[in-house]
C-alpha cells in the first residue's frame, strides 16, 4: 500500500510526529489507514491538509474553526470557502482594533500615573496611607474627564474612556471628516475590517445611547458613516477632537 508513515508525513509537512497524530485524533486530517504488514499510512493529500492546519492556525483560527473548514476541503466550493475565511478574517481585524483601542487607553491610564508619580518629591517622610504612592496609583485621580459625556449614556468613567478611545481609533483611518454640533460625517476605507469595526461600535452605542443614530453606506470604494445625536449628547464633539475636524 502506497503512502505514508506517520514519521514521513511529520518531515514533509514540517511539524512533529506528535502534532500529526494529535491533528488526526481532531479529525483536522483524513484518518490513516492500515497496511498489511500493520503500520498506518496516510495519503498524499495529508501534506496539503497539515499545512493548511498550520496556515489556519497562524490567523488565530481555533481548532474547532478549523476543523469546520476542513470538513469542506477541499471537496467543496472555492467560492464558499473564500466567503467563510474572509468572514472570519474581518471578524478578526475587528477584534484586533478593538483590543488596540483598550490597550491605547489603558496605557493612557499608566502614562497619568506615571505623570503624577514624577511630579512630587517624596521627600524623607515614611510611606504609609495617603501617601502619593498610593493615592497617584488611581488612573482617574484629579485627572480631567475624557470629554462630556453624553445624555443619558449608561457607561461608567472607565469604559466611557475606551469607548472614546474605540471611537478616535477608528475616526483616525477616515480620509475625509465633516463635523457640526449634532452631526459627524466620516468617509473610511471600504475594507472588510473597517466594515466590521465600524458596525460592532455602532451595535455598542446604541446600546448605551439609544439617543444616537448611525447611518452606513457602502460602496466598492468608501464606506461613509453618518451619526446623528440629539443636542446635548456629546457623541460628535468627543468623537473626534479640534483640528482633526473638517467644520461645515
Amino acid at each position: 500500500m502506497k503512502g505514508l508513515r506517520v514519521a514521513e508525513l511529520a518531515e514533509r509537512a514540517g511539524v512533529a510526529a506528535s502534532t500529526v497524530r494529535f491533528y488526526e485524533r481532531a479529525g483536522l486530517i483524513s484518518p490513516a489507514r492500515r497496511a498489511h504488514n500493520g503500520y498506518r499510512m496516510f495519503d498524499e493529500s495529508a501534506v496539503n491538509e497539515i499545512v493548511f492546519v498550520q496556515r489556519a492556525k497562524g490567523i488565530g483560527m481555533s481548532l474547532e474553526d478549523i476543523a469546520d473548514l476542513m470538513a469542506a476541503w477541499p471537496t467543496g466550493k472555492c467560492q464558499s470557502m473564500q466567503a467563510r475565511l474572509r468572514a472570519y478574517v474581518a471578524s478578526r481585524i475587528g477584534e484586533v482594533h478593538k483590543q488596540q483601542a483598550e490597550f491605547s487607553a489603558f496605557e493612557h491610564q499608566l502614562q497619568t500615573v506615571l505623570s503624577r508619580l514624577s511630579a512630587h518629591d517624596p521627600g524623607p517622610g515614611q510611606c504609609g496611607r495617603g501617601c502619593y504612592c498610593e493615592t497617584h496609583l488611581d488612573p482617574a485621580g484629579d485627572e480631567a474627564a475624557p470629554g462630556p459625556k453624553p445624555e443619558g449614556c449608561s457607561l461608567d468613567p472607565g469604559a466611557l474612556a475606551v469607548r472614546i478611545s474605540q471611537w478616535q481609533e477608528m475616526a483616525a483611518t477616515a480620509t475625509s471628516v465633516e463635523h457640526s454640533s449634532d452631526n459627524v460625517r466620516l468617509v473610511l476605507p471600504p475594507s472588510p475590517g473597517t466594515i466590521t469595526t465600524v458596525a460592532a461600535l455602532c451595535a455598542a452605542e446604541t446600546a448605551c445611547c439609544p439617543q444616537a443614530q448611525f447611518l452606513l453606506e457602502v460602496t466598492a470604494s468608501q464606506v461613509i458613516l453618518t451619526i446623528k445625536a440629539p443636542p446635548g449628547d456629546g457623541l460628535p464633539q468627543m468623537l473626534v477632537p479640534g483640528d482633526a475636524l473638517i467644520r461645515r
